[in-house]
């Protein structure tokens, strides 16, 4: 058997390994425009969407954790599948998806141990997870296929490179949002040089979502911890087009850095809700508010 079959054969044997499961893998990199360096992150439901260069779902939770000694400190959170994060020290670091949210907003957790990596200054690391693989006999009959081919036609394959895998969605580009060096690198969010607003990272529902649930959790992720005392009860107002103003609890949960608003009564069926959170209504650990409000849209289902 050739070299190139052989190595063909580890390749889809890691395949079964991983199939099934989610997976998470460093793809490459490229340059980054500012100080620093950073991790961009393309979130995929099956091998279908990765190979067709179609993220989703939204509502996974993406972690970015920094390793400082034998401890990860998280340093951004988003629930969208397409997010990067900028400006980030050299260093060891972890992406991982602790959870996702279900269609009525609830937490469901997921077994992942992420996938660690190292970020060098200047430049942008480009990761992949694909939520659900192939079922492995498939993936079985992929390897026999392959194998075989590749023992019959190895003198051509040596002369011929593989694709590459397609470049990162322009929207990719769009979505970076900058953490202070200062902060991943103290490891605290607490300082009093802190003098960046926290950043509504991500939100539940996405924005024009058709809902079903009746009384789902609005959930907006934040870049930082906030202050939880200081978080304002009205901070956060659902407006229906035909229903009005619709009464609800918000609250804030510092595991995963979400302000949470929750329905009092069940949102009438095809109406389309328009959800504000006010700039004064959280503050980071220095006290800082966010530089402006944040709005979207979302619709119910008749």
């Amino acid at each position: 058997m050739s070299k190139r079959a052989v190595a063909l054969l580890l390749t889809v044997a890691q395949l079964v390994w991983t199939s099934g499961c989610l997976s998470v893998r460093a793809t490459g990199s490229r340059p980054a425009s500012g100080a620093g360096g950073g991790v961009a992150v393309q979130v995929f439901a099956d091998d279908a969407a990765r190979k067709a260069g179609r993220p989703g779902p939204g509502g996974v939770l993406g972690e970015l954790e920094r390793q400082e000694g034998k401890v990860w400190i998280p340093v951004f959170r988003s629930l969208d599948p397409v997010w990067a994060a900028a400006g980030l020290p050299p260093g060891r670091y972890r992406v991982r998806f602790s959870a996702r949210l279900d269609e009525s907003g609830n937490v469901v957790r997921l077994d992942d141990r992420g996938k660690s990596l190292e970020v060098e200054e200047g430049a942008i690391t480009e990761v992949q997870a694909v939520l659900e693989h192939m079922p492995a006999a498939l993936v079985v009959v992929a390897v026999v296929t392959v194998v075989v081919a590749a023992v019959l036609l190895a003198d051509w394959l040596q002369d011929h490179d593989l694709p590459l895998p397609p470049p990162p969605p322009p929207e990719l580009l769009d979505a970076v949002i900058y953490v202070s060096i200062d902060l991943a690198t103290a490891g605290s969010w607490a300082g009093v040089s802190d003098q960046s607003p926290p950043v509504v990272t991500s939100h539940f529902p996405a924005s024009d979502a058709l809902v079903a649930a009746r009384r789902p959790r609005i959930v907006l992720a934040l870049s930082e911890p906030l202050r939880g005392s200081e978080l304002e009860a009205g901070g956060i107002a659902v407006l229906g087009e035909a229903s009005g103003l619709v009464p609800g609890q918000v609250s804030y949960d510092a595991e995963h850095w979400w302000v949470v608003w929750q329905p009092q009564i069940d949102l009438p069926a095809g109406d389309t809700f328009h959800v504000t959170m006010a700039a004064d209504a959280v503050e980071d650990g220095a006290g800082n508010e966010l530089a402006a409000p944040v709005s979207f849209t979302f619709s119910t289902a008749r």
